[in-house]
């Protein structure tokens, strides 16, 4: 977490602070003057979703020289918290009192929450992923998973016909045929725990006594790929959580784009009379 006491991070908080500032002093000489604030704050903040809208289109358009993303990431991020503050000020720090205001304060809620736990993400998840080694496009797992599950299960009847060793194939059969079935220890690689890669290994070494040479060369390569599916498991989990993030994040941003647009219709239809 030591991320958080950055002197960079906390110079662009306080960036953010004074922008923040400027603008609470801007609304409140708004409402002196007379005129209606909530005009005031509410385009401010329309204004402040839509440059945030401009990561998706950057992303877009990597072939243009238009900076980096992770440059375009970190001002999404803190225009987020600006507008957090911003849409405190716009509804005066209370609970909505009509349907439309509460789809409205719903939405952005969990836009809000699901934005800030995103923040948190991208911060720690990418430096996880390089520290295992290559990172492996997620939909490319399944692939790489059935690969290495076909191998482990030649090994396993190969140990098996050959008849140097049944215990290879015991092992096999009672713990590493499911574990190569599909992803395993999800929450344990989100913990960064390595017990149950451990408590695999450890069954493994403990047949190694049993095995002449060819088994135990055999189980070696055994080892191997038990070490590239606890990888891939581990790229999964954790690239997962990133998919699973903008699922809670992407949808509802865009359901509020159009919660806002009625909004904005119908504050004037009312405003102008037309209603």
């Amino acid at each position: 977490m030591s991320w958080l006491l950055n002197r960079n991070i906390l110079m662009k908080l306080g960036i953010a602070a004074a922008v923040f500032a400027l603008f609470a002093a801007a609304n409140t000489g708004y409402r002196i003057s007379l005129r209606d604030g909530q005009f005031f704050n509410g385009w401010v903040l329309v204004g402040c979703i839509a440059a945030m809208l401009l990561l998706p289109a950057r992303k877009q358009l990597n072939t243009l020289p238009l900076g980096r993303v992770l440059h375009w990431l970190q001002v999404h991020f803190y225009l987020g918290f600006l507008t957090i503050g911003i849409f405190l000020f716009h509804t005066h720090f209370r609970m909505p009192d009509a349907p439309l205001e509460w789809l409205l304060w719903s939405l952005f809620a969990l836009v809000a929450v699901s934005g800030c736990c995103g923040a948190f993400l991208v911060r720690i998840i990418p430096g996880r992923l390089v520290e295992r080694g290559d990172r492996v496009l997620f939909e490319r797992i399944p692939i790489l998973r059935a690969g290495l599950a076909d191998e482990a299960e030649a090994l396993a009847l190969e140990s098996l016909e050959e008849g140097h060793s049944v215990s290879l194939a015991n092992v096999y059969s009672q713990e590493l045929a499911r574990f190569f079935a599909r992803p395993r220890h999800v929450l344990a690689h989100l913990r960064q725990s390595n017990m149950p890669i451990s408590r695999i290994m450890g069954e493994l070494e403990s047949i190694e006594r049993y095995l002449d040479d060819k088994g135990r060369e055999r189980l070696a390569r055994m080892r191997q790929l038990v070490r590239s599916k606890n990888d891939l498991d581990f790229q999964y989990a954790n690239g997962g959580l990133l998919k699973l993030w903008l699922f809670l994040h992407v949808p509802p941003t865009y359901a509020l784009l159009l919660a806002i647009l009625t909004h904005v219709v119908v504050v004037y239809a009312f405003s102008s009379g037309i209603a």
